[in-house]
């Protein structure tokens, strides 16, 4: 038995519209710059959010899709820890659970789900030396990217040279250091960069803004909150002055005995 007219042309527009693919088979609504983020054609996002945003429901919606749709994809999801990590897959896993008309699985794992059409959905820790193997993924996710070591950051980018793969880094900021920040404040207009708010976010109260108003410090609820990058108000070196004490490009001096 062949499928319905209907039903393809549904296929075609879930495969085409990932929007239609989450409000109709996930029951996810997306806010209308999550909605621009799954419909992006940019293979470099950034996504500088305050928590509770709803950046992890999107990547989850997004990597999904990716697997799908794209037959023998690798998705990788990187993060700080492979607690963190696995929380994302288990997002997806979880979406899988309750959707209509699931992918067949042929693996279920705490850090690895694979379906039928060869696609592989992969967590993993910040660890540099624990990702060498993979090659050539599809998507890469970077969770809390703003806590995760460049060093892991520099081991992974170059698994997109021959698969020219989409990169999403997501985040509330950690200061003006590592390559998150960097990303975002540089000037290349490869990176598409959302930023998001707590009083951009409906699910958000203006109550509960203001009670982290006075819970946290003024500088830590600027940068939890409304998504900027600052120096902590007891911070006795500037964050510029760390990261250069650290510079690979000053020599070391010879010592002489």
């Amino acid at each position: 038995m062949t499928d319905a007219p209907g039903d393809i042309a549904r296929e075609l527009r879930h495969a085409l519209d990932p929007v239609a693919f989450s409000v109709e088979r996930l029951g996810f609504v997306p806010d209308a710059w999550q909605a621009d983020v799954l419909r992006s054609p940019s293979r470099r996002i950034l996504l500088n959010c305050t928590r509770q945003a709803g950046k992890t429901s999107t990547t989850a919606v997004l990597a999904l899709h990716t697997a799908i749709y794209q037959p023998r994809a690798l998705i990788l999801l990187f993060s700080k820890a492979q607690r963190q990590s696995s929380e994302l897959l288990a997002k997806i896993h979880g979406h899988i659970n309750t959707m209509q008309q699931p992918p067949n699985l042929v693996k279920e794992a705490a850090t690895e789900l694979k379906l039928l059409n060869g696609s592989r959905i992969v967590s993993l820790p910040g660890d540099g030396d624990s990702i060498r193997g993979y090659s050539a993924p599809s998507l890469i996710v970077e969770d809390e990217a703003a806590f995760v070591s460049d060093e892991l950051y520099e081991a992974f980018l170059p698994m997109l040279a021959t698969s020219n793969g989409r990169l999403v880094l997501m985040s509330t900021p950690n200061g003006k250091r590592g390559h998150f920040y960097h990303a975002w404040a540089g000037l290349s207009s490869k990176w598409q960069r959302e930023s998001v708010t707590a009083d951009q976010v409906s699910r958000i109260s203006a109550d509960y803004i203001d009670e982290m108003r006075s819970e946290y410090g003024p500088w830590k609820f600027r940068q939890e909150f409304y998504c900027k990058f600052v120096e902590a108000d007891d911070q006795f070196f500037s964050d510029a002055a760390i990261e250069r004490a650290f510079s690979r490009d000053v020599p070391l001096l010879q010592l002489a005995f």
